[in-house]
């Protein structure tokens, strides 16, 4: 069963196009474009012009009014035949139009409009003044650039890659957002000024087994955080994270080859607009090994390696068969 109509179907890829270009079109908009396609066509009208004297006119010369006159009218209809053949063939021609004297015609009411004229009036394009007086120049609206973009990005993708945009005040980027990182499964995700909140989603929703962090000393308190909570036993998986100070940009190296950079951090999502991008090859493997470089010199937040007989008392020095308490030192 399909859920969209055509209309729906139309009416929603014409929104995301724009909304993946950072425009949200208006309601009027939209309608512009649903209900005029194309430029408009040319408006006639049919008019019917007089020509001039015809058969019908002629008529009553041919005519017998009385029977005295019977003579001269022969005489005249004799006279008279030659020009009336004449008027009957062009009669013939002239059918179509109409024999009672007028031509019908179409008649330009408004010529057809042009692809600019088109684009003014979706708002796709606007006019400007030129400086000193000049011609008036055209722009591209924010609206007309949004849809620009798109076309160019269709245009020139030569892998089945995308870019997720994740708008500003959208309540379901960080989820999408979240669950771009979940599809991307195992692998490092560096995000220099990740928080608690979001290292405890990555652990519980994602697949991911590395994360790179700033060891910076204005990131301090955060990764402190970290550290205890990766001390927590009653993790629902083990995630090892790395603070390193050479970081600036946030970046997703799936272990399965795939590289993203994301334009924020996590915990910006949703307050600023900001787009999740694939990196194409030959950047794609430079910036896995200069991340993986990042991450083999990054100092341990957690969580800490379990030492071998940790978890005996170092204080208890009783030996298994002397009862709680009993002080073996002589």
């Amino acid at each position: 069963m399909d859920i969209l109509s055509d209309t729906q179907h139309e009416v929603l890829t014409f929104v995301g196009a724009c909304n993946r270009n950072f425009y949200n079109p208006t309601e009027t908009q939209v309608m512009l474009w649903r209900s005029n396609r194309k430029p408009a066509q040319a408006v006639y009208r049919t008019v019917r012009r007089q020509t001039g004297p015809t058969v019908g006119r002629m008529r009553p010369l041919l005519e017998v009014n009385t029977a005295g006159d019977r003579m001269v009218a022969s005489l005249l209809a004799d006279a008279l035949r030659p020009m009336q053949e004449a008027l009957g063939s062009i009669a013939k021609q002239i059918a179509p139009f109409g024999s009672d004297g007028y031509i019908t015609e179409q008649e330009l009411v408004k010529p057809a409009e042009t692809e600019v004229e088109h684009l003014l009036r979706l708002t796709w394009l606007e006019e400007v003044s030129a400086p000193h007086g000049g011609e008036t120049g055209l722009r591209l609206t924010d609206l007309g650039r949004a849809l620009l973009r798109n076309a160019e990005t269709d245009e020139e993708s030569d892998e089945d890659v995308s870019v997720v945009v994740l708008g500003r005040e959208d309540p379901l980027a960080y989820p999408i957002l979240v669950g771009q990182i979940a599809a991307a499964g195992t692998g490092l995700l560096v995000d220099p000024y990740l928080k608690l909140a979001d290292l405890h989603t990555i652990v519980v929703s994602t697949q991911l087994t590395r994360l790179l962090v700033s060891g910076k000393p204005n990131n301090r308190s955060a990764v402190a955080a970290m550290e205890a909570y990766l001390g927590s036993q009653s993790l629902p998986r083990s995630i090892e994270v790395r603070s390193s100070s050479g970081l600036h940009d946030r970046v997703l190296i799936a272990d399965d080859g795939d590289v993203l950079t994301v334009g924020t951090s996590l915990n910006g999502i949703g307050r600023t607009t900001t787009v999740m991008t694939p990196i194409p090859s030959p950047a794609r493997e430079s910036l896995r090994h200069e991340y993986e470089r990042l991450w083999s010199e990054a100092a341990l937040v957690g969580p800490n390696p379990v030492k071998e007989g940790a978890d005996e008392d170092p204080d208890n020095d009783s030996s298994p068969g002397d009862p709680p308490g009993q002080d073996t030192k002589s």
